[in-house]
This record gives structure tokens, sequence and C-alpha cells, in this order.
């Protein structure tokens, strides 16, 4: 019997309100949970209870300030709840993957290119999951990305100051009508009829593990996964542990003496002098939770100290949760000190209009106009304004649509596309006595040196004053002192060097008073040039850092300030900056108004690097470049290449679709109706998930042919996620149509690509664990499990105790089980060392040999890249690069030559991510 498509959503509400009324009494159940929460809760209470909650005041004030619009509206105001990715999971063999495995895991995921999988429910993990697996872990994501509003996002978390919003769930709107019309009596005679249910639910689980059910026992296995509010925050930005300073640090001092100076510089004078002893304490008992960001934005030259740094704090306070923001690339830095690595989700379509909508609600308040005095509050926007934030808004970072938003609803852009949208930010944030125009020149000039120092200070700007006199036959000798008189301020500023432990306390309660002195007003007073900086400070445009160093609210803004510079540049000087790696993000921008054509057309005739960067990153650019620049058709032509040549490495061709996302460039979509016409399914299935990233409505009767007719499942799946992403009547009733009637493996696909689509899905998915077909309940099950809402969570313990087919039973159980204990394998867990690998064993056994430990297992691993069949050589090559295992790489270029496609797939794409890992090029075997 087919599925009533009429009567989607409207479910079995009645039957339902009573299990949600049992499942909002859920406290009175759980103990476990509640266990552990209320030992957070009092561990947060005695904070605030005592002096230390000075502490806990302050933090949360530069919290709410810190982020791109901390001038205008508190962060909790704004706030997306930020979802991170894990890491791939290992490689295992076919047959050992977990049931609830989910079939979404197979997307492609380009982490320099993210937009490609920013509109599907890939599975990520929330806040709360965090503290499942590794305490070291590291951030990575694109400048823009939300790495610096998630480190404060955790930090608000773990203090308990902000709950995340659910989107509006019509399900769950409905059930709480029902609820809210009962009657008192009726309520509490149904909250007692159902309170059993989810001890009912771990009864039975008990019994299918065969084990005692207990209670207690089940509290006491939850309290060894710790809650994130067991650990106590502390946010530092690298630039504040000021690792320039000479003579600051000696060579046996404690790791967190750094930190301590850097919370000291960061709160009121009091806190300062108390904080030592309560820092040290915390991390002594490791009840730290570190939130470290900006490493990324550190000049190179300070980078290796800060990695011996972490390294140091790793080992000492290991028992401590550490969280390092870090890059997309070139993140073994960091994993190589023993982090886990997690990325950053990009928004999906769902998030933006989340913020566009937060943001309407906050612009009475952030659209003020008017002097102090006489501020007066703005119109909520319209709704044809809210729409036009929310329109054309793929493939944008939050630091992109934070710009569009704003410029939207303050309607003040003085040009159309991106660049108006920065120009506005800009100049919504000069003294109000500075227009743009006037002041450019002097900002792009901070942009520069930012750029090129990794930070701004008064000293340097009275140096490249006294310079520019000098070459214009104008040297001022008074500026030249002056800049001496800054250096040497500077260097008196610094506090003493500290011990370990007492000592170190100590010292930092002495350094605290120069690092206030520090953040006095004296050095912005003194010089023209420190005046600016001062003004821009108190403006919000700039950020003032330990030492007395600057840098933009967000590293971006330099980055275009630093183009600006390059519009009149010689072209042997554009090129010299090309190359160099901090003018990188300068350059996404400087195709807005500098011509590159040079520059692309020698990149592009390059030899290629193993991830093809020197074409792929081009995309980046031309997202942001003019739309008329010459080298725009060229460049997405060679993109296309990539994707549609035959005998392409499959990661080439998943980055080179990826890349024409990023491009955001409209005759995309022609490239991709070519790659859904092609012979090969492989570029057929990237082709509709580029089509369903693109979100183009025009293009859903090429997928609804393709999830109909295509002989290969792997590309009908693709067609239903992409229809999924474009999310329109249309589409939805092609993906029901497959729901009903496809394949167990596509109706799941559906039923995940359903938990994603609040609005629409949820309500499916609600009829669909009812409905008479048992393979429709059970593929509904996989979709629940994804809902972070009560009522699918009492619909999954309904179908584990009561529905009467194994089939359904059996994925409820590993569905509930999940919920209630968590994941099998915590997506944040260390990556396991070789001597673990089961696979790797039965291998030597099957050899004669057991697998020896440490280097022993190397080279076994390697053995079996030369002499095991193709499944074992396809295994070896793929864990080799998950592993991270950078010596390696000799093998897996040897292994590009070998005879099955698989292991040569498996290769190169390990040689891609040790590539990536390095931040440095491999070369192309082409």
């Amino acid at each position: 019997m087919g599925f009533d498509v009429q009567n989607f959503g409207l479910g079995v509400l009645a039957g339902w309100a009573s299990a949600y009324g049992v499942y909002r009494a859920r406290k009175l159940i759980s103990a476990a949970t509640d266990s552990a929460r209320e030992g957070a809760s009092q561990a947060r209470s005695s904070a605030t209870r005592s002096s230390d909650s000075r502490y806990v005041h302050d933090l949360v004030d530069l919290i709410e300030r810190r982020h791109l619009a901390g001038g205008a509206s508190r962060l909790s105001e704004l706030l997306i709840e930020p979802r991170f990715i894990p890491r791939d999971r290992l490689m295992v063999p076919p047959g050992e993957e977990d049931l609830l495995v989910s079939v979404l895991d197979n997307l492609p995921k380009v982490h320099d290119h993210p937009y490609l999988h920013a509109p599907y429910h890939i599975e990520t993990l929330s806040v709360d999951e965090l503290t499942t697996g590794d305490r070291a872990l590291a951030l990575l994501g694109l400048p823009g990305s939300g790495r610096t509003t998630a480190l404060l996002t955790i930090a608000l978390r773990a203090l308990g100051k902000i709950d995340f919003d659910t989107h509006d769930d019509k399900i769950q709107q409905q059930l709480d009508q029902e609820e809210a019309s009962l009657t008192e009596k009726d309520r509490a005679v149904r909250v007692k009829e159902r309170i059993v249910i989810e001890q009912r639910a771990q009864e039975q689980l008990a019994n299918e593990r065969r084990q005692k059910f207990d209670t207690e026992g089940d509290a006491a296995a939850s309290d060894e996964t710790p809650l994130l509010g067991e650990f106590f925050p502390v946010y530092v930005h690298m630039a504040d542990l000021n690792f320039a300073s000479r003579g600051e640090y000696n060579a046996d001092v404690d790791p967190a003496e750094p930190i301590v100076r850097a919370v000291q510089y960061n709160v009121g004078r009091v806190t300062a002098s108390t904080i030592p002893r309560f820092l040290y304490t915390r991390l002594n008992r490791g009840q730290a939770l570190l939130l470290i960001d900006g490493y990324d934005d550190l000049p190179e030259a300070e980078r290796p100290t800060a990695r011996a740094w972490l390294k140091a704090l790793l080992n000492q306070y290991r028992a401590n949760f550490i969280i390092v923001a870090g890059p997309a690339q070139g993140y073994g830095a960091l994993t190589d000190l023993g982090m886990t690595p997690i990325f950053m989700r990009p928004w999906s379509m769902v998030d933006i209009e989340q913020a566009a909508e937060k943001w309407a609600q906050a612009w009475p308040f952030i659209g003020r106009t008017g002097g102090r005095a006489g501020r007066r509050t703005a119109p909520v926007p319209e709704a044809a304004s809210i729409t036009r934030a929310q329109s054309n808004s793929r493939a944008l970072s939050p630091f992109d649509f934070t710009l569009k938003v704003w410029a939207n609803y303050a309607d003040d852009a003085t040009q159309a596309g991106f660049e108006g949208w920065l120009r506005g930010y800009l100049a919504r944030h000069l003294p109000a006595d500075r227009a743009l125009d006037d002041i450019l020149p002097q900002i792009i000039q901070l942009g520069v040196v930012q750029i090129e120092d990794g930070y701004i200070t008064s000293a340097r700007l009275q140096a490249l004053a006294a310079a520019e006199a000098s070459a214009d036959g104008a040297s001022d000798p008074s500026a030249a002192e002056a800049a001496g008189a800054e250096s040497a301020g500077d260097e008196a500023a610094k506090p003493a060097r500290g011990r370990r432990g007492r000592a170190d306390r100590a010292a930092a309660q002495n350094g605290a008073q120069a690092d206030q002195a520090d953040n006095g007003e004296d050095s912005e007073t003194a010089t023209p040039q420190g005046r600016l900086l001062g003004d821009l400070r108190r403006s919000g445009l700039l950020l003032r850092f330990r030492g007395d160093r600057y840098q933009f609210r967000h590293p971006n803004l330099a980055a275009y300030l630093a183009s600006l510079s390059l519009i009149d540049a010689a072209p042997e000087d554009l090129q010299a900056r090309a190359e160099q790696a901090a003018w990188r993000q300068v350059f996404v921008y400087a195709g807005m108004n500098v011509p590159l054509d040079d520059i692309v057309r020698e990149r592009t005739t390059a030899p290629f690097d193993i991830m093809s960067n020197n074409v792929t990153e081009l995309a980046r650019w031309l997202a942001y470049a003019s739309t008329d620049v010459p080298w725009r058709g060229d460049l997405l032509r060679q993109l296309g290449v990539l994707l549609l040549s035959p005998n392409q490495y499959p990661h080439v061709r998943e980055r080179a679709v990826a890349a024409l996302i990023t491009a955001r460039d409209k005759s995309v979509t022609r490239l991709l109706r070519q790659a859904v016409r092609n012979a090969d399914p492989a570029i057929r299935r990237l082709g509709c998930l580029g089509l369903g990233a693109v979100g183009d409505p025009e293009v859903i009767s090429d997928l609804i042919a393709l999830l109909r007719q295509d002989p290969t499942e792997t590309v009908q799946l693709a067609a239903g996620l992409a229809l999924s992403a474009i999310g329109t009547g249309d589409a939805l009733n092609a993906m029901v149509e497959a729901f009903s009637g496809g394949s167990d493996v596509m109706r799941q696909a559906m039923a995940e690509a359903f938990a994603g689509l609040p609005d629409e899905g949820h309500p499916i998915l609600n009829d669909a664990i009812v409905h008479e077909e048992m393979e429709l309940r059970r593929a509904a099950i996989f979709g629940l499990r994804r809902i972070n809402t009560t009522w699918a969570l009492i619909a999954i313990y309904r179908a584990f105790l009561d529905d009467a087919e194994w089939y359904v039973r059996s994925a409820a159980q590993e569905a509930f089980e999940q919920i209630q204990y968590g994941r099998r394998e915590s997506y944040t867990r260390a990556l396991p060392t070789v001597d673990t690998l089961e696979w790797l064993k039965d291998w030597a056994a099957q050899q004669g040999e057991n697998l020896p430990s440490g280097d022993g297992a190397n080279q076994m691993l390697l053995r079996a890249l030369q002499e095991g069949d193709a499944e074992t050589r396809t295994l070896a090559a793929a864990n080799l690069g998950q592993l991270g295992m950078l010596d390696t790489s000799r093998l897996l270029y040897a292994a590009l030559r070998d005879r099955q496609d698989e292991v040569r797939a498996a290769a190169h794409e390990s040689l891609a991510r040790l590539q990536a890992q390095m931040g440095k090029p491999l070369p192309s075997p082409n």
C-alpha cells in the first residue's frame, strides 16, 4: 500500500499529547542526567556566590561584546547554535559499520570549500556533545566561518547562560496547544499514566542487552562522560599571550602563566588581583575549559613559540578540556600535538533564515539613531526586507551574511554587493566625526601593517610616518624620537618574569598592575598615531591586546583594506604579495578592484599540487571579484574540466564541484547540468549534489528524472538529497514518492533529509512512524533520531516498546541506545593507534604473525599496502592518510600506480589529507 500523500503531517496527535507530557516530566525518571546536571549547576552556583563571581561577570561581559556586532548588540541576542563536523570515520572493512551510520556520511565534505555540503543534513556535533571524547580539540575552519563565536558560545553554555532556540516545530506547537487545553487534573492523570514510559524503555533495553536494569548503576555509567557545565570556561586570544615580548617569560615558566596574564588583562582591576589563585586551582584540578583563539591570526614568527607553549600546556594540564581554534588547512601543527580535529559546520538555509529573523528582532536596538542623550529606536524591519536578507544567501559565511543583513536593514550601502556591505560596516564603526572616504587611506595602512606584522602598534605607525617624511625630503626628527620613546614605554610596561607554582601566581598578581596600566589611556593620547588607534578602538573597529598591540575586530576587515593598497601596485609587487602566505586572504578580496589576470594565468598553467589548490583556491577570489573580470570564464572552464575529465581522481572531482559552488557564479548551473548528463555515474552523482547546493528551482525536473530513472542507486540518492536542498513543493512531492516506494537505503536517506526540514519534513516523519507499512516505520526511525524534540524521542521509545515488527524494534533499539548512552564511537575521540586496528590484526594473523606494537605496527600497515589483496590495500592506503602518517607519502605515491581503481583513489585521497594537514603543496602525479 502506498504512502498517503494527502494526509502527510496530520498524524495522530491525540495519542501523542500524553506522551509529550511524559517527556516534559522526564526529569522525574532520568536520574543519571539530572544528577550530572545538578552537579554542574551547583558548581556554577558556587562560583556565582563566591568572590570569583566577579570573573564570571567580566567574562560574560567580554563574550557579549567580542563578536562582529559587539558594539551594537549582545551575542546572546543574535546567536545561531554552532554545529561541528567530526573528522571522517576511520575506514573499516565492509559490513562492520554501525546500523545507524548515516547515509549522508558518504557526502563529500571539502572543508576549505564548505558550501557543497552546507545545505545537506549531515551528521554534526552539538556544543554539549563535545565532551564525549577527547579533551583536546582543534576547532578548524576558514576565516569568517564563526570559530571565535563558537568558542564564546561554548563558554556561555558552560556557564549555563544560554539555551539554544529550536526552530518552531509544527508538531510540537500542536502538542503544546493540546496540552494547554487540558485541565490540571487531566494533565496529572496523563502524566501519571505515562510516567513510566522511559523507564520501561530502559528496562527493555537492559533485557535486550541481558543486563539487570539499575537506575543508580545507569547514573554512574552516565557520570563517566562529563557535562560541559562541569568545566569552568577561560577564553583567551593568543594575541594576549604576547609571545613576542622579549624577556617576559623564562624557559621554566609554568605554561599556565601566559593564560593568567591574558585573563588579567581582560577583566577589572579587582578581579585581576584575585584571579591567579582561582585559575591555578581550577587548572590543577582539571576543571578548566580553556578556549584558545587566534592561532592562525598570529604572525608566522610567533607560531613556533605558540606551538611549543601549547605542547607544554597539554603535557602539564591535559586533564582540563582544551579547545584551540585553527585553520582549515595547515592544522597539522595542532593535530600533531594530539588534538582531535573538528570542523565548523557552514550555515544551512535554516540557519540563515533564523539569523535574519534574530537580527530583525534585535534591530530596534541595533539600528538606533541620534546622539547618546536622545537615541531613538529603529522600527522592526518589514517582511520584505527580511526576505531580501535571506534571499540569494547560499555560499555565504557567517561573516559575509552578518555584513549583508546589517546593510539590508540599515539600508546604508553605497555600493552593490559584498564591497558595499563591507564599506557600510566600516563606516558604521568610525568615530562620529570621521567619514570613510576621508579616513580610508589611514585605515588601509593599518590593514597592511596587520597583514605584514600580525598586529598594529603606534610605534610601527610612527616609524612608517617618519620613513615617509624622510622619503619626501621632510624628515621629522621629533617623530623618530617619539617612536623611540613609545618603544621604550612598551618595554617598561612588560610584567616581570615568573616562576612555577606559587611564584607564578605572585608574578601574575604583580604583573596585573602592569597589564592594567597597559590597558589605560596614556598610549592612546601621547601621539597622533596613538590617538587614531584609540579613536578606532572606542568606535569598535579595532581590538586592543596586551603589549599595546591592535587588530581589526575581524581579520577579514584587515584583509579587505590591505587589498585596496594593491590597486596601483606594480605587476612584480602583486606577484610577490600573492606568493606570501600572510596575504592569502587579501587576494580573496583583491579581485574587486585589482586586475589579477597575469597571476591567475600563471597559477592555472603551473604544475598542479595533489589537491589542485592552484585552481580551486581561485574560486574564492572569483566569489568576490567584479562580474566583468576577464579571467572568470577561463577559470570556470578549467574547474569544469577537472570535474568532467575521464580518469580523474574522485577527490579532485569533489574539490572541483565544491569550488564551483564557492564561486557563486550563475553559469555554474550550466556546467553542473552537463555533469548530470555524463556517462560516468560518479560525475552524475557530484553534478546532482552540486545542483542541490546551488538551489536553483529550475533544475528540479532534471533531478526528478534522475531520481526516477537513473540506473545507479548512488545517483538516485544524490538526486533525492539535492531535491531536499532545494525544498520547493515539487521537490518535496518527489521526495515523498521516493520515501514511500524506494529502496531501504533511499527511504533512510529521505528520512534523514526530512529531519533537516522542520516545517515540511517533521510532519512527514511524525505520520510515517505510525504508518501500517513497517518499511516506512523503520525508515522514520533514522530521521527521528536526528530531531532534537520531545515528540520525536517519545516516538522512538514507543516504537522500541510496542512495535509489532522486530525489523522496526531493532532500529528503534539502536536509536534509543544511542540517545540514552551516546554513540558507540565518540566523534571526538582521538584516533586509534595502528596496533589497535582490528582488520590489521586479522591480516597479520593470516600472514602467521602477531601485530606488534609501536613502529612495528606501522611497518605492518605499510606491508599491507604493498602485499595485501585489493580490499586490504585500499584499507591500508585510506588509514595511512586518516591517521596522519606524514612519513608514508613515498609509498602512497607508489600506490597511485596500483592496478585497482579503489586503491589508487584511496592513496590519492590520503595524500590530499596529508597536504591539508601540512598546509604545504604535494606535487600531483599527473
